[in-house]
């Protein structure tokens, strides 16, 4: 169940909601220098422990503040940290050596930065691997300490969330709970699912909130409401007056609609009590426009709520289709370069596609991951998922994988591969299953 004071101004924690109070508290803990100073430990008097414990408390409230901390480190907190090593730039490295392909984008960031140094000559071997370990020094730091919450976007009901078919987490985790979301084609209701590259996503379009009619009800009475109190005679007169201009612009009668536009709308500026003088007319104005937008049969109104604005940005990992109703997942969130210009100058910087209000690259995420590291030793959120998936699964060809893996892993455990050699391990543990039911058959035989 939703805390109730969730979007408590006295917290200001920003929260993966759509709400008007969740804008002001982002705002509030961007702008304002109180809140935004709480989130820096440059100059600070708190202990090490307390500036773990904060940037912890400050992340946790927006991934995923409704996980139990508990299953968010047995589930969602991965063992370790993703590598990232830079491609070679020297000529003697070889193509069996460790690193990103040659070509790609972090061998073109590579390749701007040393274009702004000195040149760069392969006479000698020694100065080829200098230069390599000088341009390797002058990368910036590329925050891989961000990529800890990684599991919490591949969460079903974030992934809903960050399609806009849902106007918050709680709403997208409610949608899924009730079977209104399908994961390649199948009805799937934990939201604790987690999706792999190339998974489908299906959500009930009635189930959209933004397709609802009650919303929709609600929008047209309040555009009649401002109808008959006046509050929105301007803005029609200023729309009447472009679009007349419009059509006289394209039928060649310009110079009158334009004076006639002008007109209008210096009239209806001047008017002091418009509600007073034609409430009926305003009234009729608000009716015929609801009456003229009849949707064909089996289609829904789109209403957009209010302060939406800011929160209507797709994840580069996404590929969302808003005429099924339907997105795909394309990749896991990872950190990729990103190229900008400040003075003419061109610089390559790194960047991560987790959407989140706190810099990627902030003493947060590195606190944060510092606190997990120290406290919760015993993460082990892939082996504990395969092997409860090898016990108790039942998702068929998925389920024998799981026990196979989990087999290797618990014959590598007991020294499978120490004494005798790992391809066999399949053969080994069949022969010692079939000596074992050999002993207790003759056991029966005996009894």
């Amino acid at each position: 169940m939703r805390k109730a004071k969730v979007f408590s101004h006295e917290t200001i924690m920003p929260r993966m909601s759509w709400s008007p109070r969740n804008l002001y508290n982002l705002l509030a803990r961007s702008t304002v220098p109180f809140h935004s100073s709480q989130t820096t430990f440059t100059k600070t008097s708190l202990t090490m422990y307390q500036q773990r414990w904060r940037s912890k408390r400050f992340l946790r409230a927006y991934h995923g503040d409704w996980i139990p901390e508990k299953r968010f480190k047995r589930w969602f907190l991965p063992t370790d940290l993703p590598s990232f090593v830079p491609p070679q730039v020297s000529a003697s490295s070889s193509a069996s050596s460790a690193g990103p392909r040659r070509g790609g984008l972090f061998d073109k960031a590579l390749q701007a930065r040393r274009s702004d140094g000195a040149p760069f000559t392969e006479e000698k071997e020694g100065y080829a691997n200098v230069t390599q370990q000088k341009v390797v020094e002058e990368m910036d730091a590329m925050p891989t300490a961000s990529l800890f919450m990684r599991d919490v976007e591949r969460r079903l009901d974030v992934v809903v969330f960050r399609s806009c078919f849902a106007r918050s987490a709680y709403e997208s985790r409610s949608m899924v709970v009730q079977g209104k979301v399908k994961v390649n084609g199948v009805k799937c209701s934990n939201p604790n699912h987690l999706l792999q590259p190339g998974d489908l996503i299906n959500v009930e379009p009635a189930a959209v909130p933004m397709l609802s009619k009650e919303l929709a009800k609600k929008a047209s009475a309040q555009k009649v409401n401002d109808a008959v109190t006046g509050e929105a005679d301007a803005t029609e007169a200023a729309e009447a007056a472009d679009a007349e201009a419009a059509e006289s612009n394209e039928g060649g009668s310009s110079e009158a609609t334009t004076t006639e536009a002008t007109a209008s709308s210096s009239e209806a500026a001047s008017s002091d009590k418009p509600a007073e003088s034609s409430p009926s007319t305003s009234s009729d104005r608000g009716k015929a426009k609801e009456t003229e937008k009849v949707l064909p049969p089996g289609v829904l109104p789109f209403t957009l709520p209010d302060y939406a604005a800011p929160f209507l940005f797709i994840p580069p990992y996404l590929e969302v289709s808003f005429t099924t109703c339907s997105a795909i997942y394309v990749r896991h969130p990872t950190i990729v370069p990103s190229r900008t210009s400040t003075d003419g100058k061109t610089r390559w910087t790194f960047r991560t596609d987790l959407p989140s209000p706190y810099p990627a690259g902030g003493e947060l995420y590195s606190m944060a991951w510092e606190h997990y590291t120290r406290n919760a030793p015993r993460t082990r959120a892939d082996a504990r998922r395969v092997k409860l998936e090898a016990e108790a699964g039942r998702n068929g060809f998925d389920t024998m994988r799981a026990k196979d893996q989990n087999m290797k892993r618990s014959a590598l455990r007991r020294g499978w591969g120490r004494t005798k050699p790992v391809e066999g391990w399949r053969r080994h543990l069949d022969a010692a299953r079939a000596r074992e039911a050999s002993k207790w058959s003759a056991a029966r035989v005996v009894a």
